[in-house]
């Protein structure tokens, strides 16, 4: 049970050492919290300059960590010699705090030193990776591109310096973490094998992740798809916006977000590789001369591909192709035409927009089905539908007569009641 008198006795008789105790280790951590953060920005100050390898991102996280673990050891030692002050112990406490110290400074000259270069080295070589990657793939990327657009070597280097970006520094990672743990006197050797049974558990228990990653890679190596591409895939069409080895992201015109294990990917459709392709059918009335209609869709084709802010998408101009189809209500003609990798549709939204405009202009018809609709309300007109068969039926008749008698038929009119002013 706790004798607050004792308590109260012992920290009056050891008050200086209390109070230093309080006060130094306080202090101190101030001193560290004003002094650090600013060696440290010299530290990635100079090695930006060195390697540049942007290591200023590291600055406020780096920081941080050492704050907070400067601060907690100081406190921790200070506390137990201040708890054991207040016990009337404060010589043994001192001394313990001492040759606590003293071990531990110890230890940092021998292991601390060599655990910070470890990882500092591998923050470096992080670091280096992630800027050495990039460069180095598109140095690969424009030396095979040949005659590819620009935007299409773009998307090949930002897709794969990504991927070899992240498994590179998760690798130096994974290596920099096992070197500390050595350091630290931690046996590897139990942590691989336990380590390797856990790997093969989970390879049995996932192989749908197996599956997953090996289908990442063929399609990063086979360069199926890229980000920036417009692709269908596992039923569902959108644009890829990251790629990894397990995922695709992609996202739909509704905005949604659709993440897709590589593994259910069997078939996958790119619409913008390399270059894409508009292709319309355009319907006109059966009464319209085709040789003009397909000269004003030619004109329009040209046009557009002039156009000085449409033009430079264009690759082949929009021209027709044939006339494809004889449909139930038009002739439809095809059109066809090259532009760059993803803006097919609105090259060919502003087409059609032209066509219409030109259309009009010029009276041709763009044909619709007609349809009518008996809603119920009233009786068909059945006197009126008789009337009309009857007199089909005279008008076959009277076509008929003038042939039996050897009259010809062009001269006899065919209106059950001609004009009288016709001669």
């Amino acid at each position: 049970m706790l004798d607050f008198n004792q308590i109260y006795q012992n920290a009056l008789d050891n008050v200086v050492w209390l109070a230093a105790w309080v006060v130094g280790p306080l202090v101190l951590i101030g001193i560290v919290w004003l002094l650090l953060p600013l060696l440290l920005r010299k530290l990635f100050r100079w090695l930006d300059a060195a390697f540049s390898g942007d290591f200023m991102v590291l600055e406020h996280s780096v920081s941080r960590l050492t704050l907070v673990v400067v601060s907690l050891v100081v406190l921790v030692v200070s506390g137990a010699v201040v708890v054991s002050g207040l016990g009337g112990e404060i010589t043994v406490a001192q001394d313990a705090a001492i040759g606590a110290a003293t071990v531990l400074g110890v230890w940092l000259l021998n292991q601390g030193v060599k655990l910070v270069l470890i990882i500092v080295v591998g923050l470096v070589m992080q670091r280096l990776v992630s800027h050495a990657i990039p460069r180095i793939v598109e140095f690969q990327v424009r030396s095979r591109a040949g005659d590819q657009l620009e935007g299409e070597i773009q998307k090949n280097i930002l897709t794969l310096s990504g991927v070899l970006t992240k498994a590179g520094g998760f690798g130096i990672l994974s290596v920099t973490f096992f070197m500390v743990m050595g350091q630290v006197g931690i046996n590897l050797a139990p942590l691989l094998v336990a380590a390797g049974v856990v790997g093969i558990a989970i390879g049995f228990g996932a192989q749908n992740l197996v599956r997953d990653v090996l289908a990442g890679i063929f399609i990063i190596l086979e360069n199926q798809y890229r980000i920036g591409d417009v692709v269908n895939i596992a039923g569902i069409g959108g644009l890829v916006e990251d790629i990894n080895l397990r995922r695709t992201v992609l996202r739909d015109l509704d905005y949604r977000q659709h993440f897709i294990p590589n593994g259910e990917i069997r078939t996958a459709t790119n619409y913008t590789k390399d270059k894409s392709r508009v292709n319309i059918n355009i319907g006109v009335a059966y009464k319209e001369d085709l040789e003009h209609v397909i000269q004003v869709l030619n004109r329009v084709g040209d046009e557009l591909a002039q156009d000085p802010e449409w033009g430079p998408l264009i690759l082949d101009p929009i021209k027709v192709l044939r006339v494809d189809n004889f449909g139930d209500s038009a002739i439809e003609i095809k059109v066809l035409g090259e532009t760059v990798p993803i803006r097919q549709w609105d090259i060919a939204g502003q087409y059609r927009l032209r066509v219409k405009k030109a259309f009009d202009e010029l009276g041709i018809e763009i044909p619709f089905p007609h349809r009518t609709l008996y809603w119920g309300t009233g009786e068909p007109n059945v006197m009126a539908m008789r009337s009309a068969v009857t007199q089909a039926q005279e008008d076959g008749a009277a076509r008929q007569r003038p042939s039996e008698t050897g009259v010809d038929q062009d001269a006899v009119p065919t209106s059950p009641n001609p004009d009288p002013d016709d001669g």
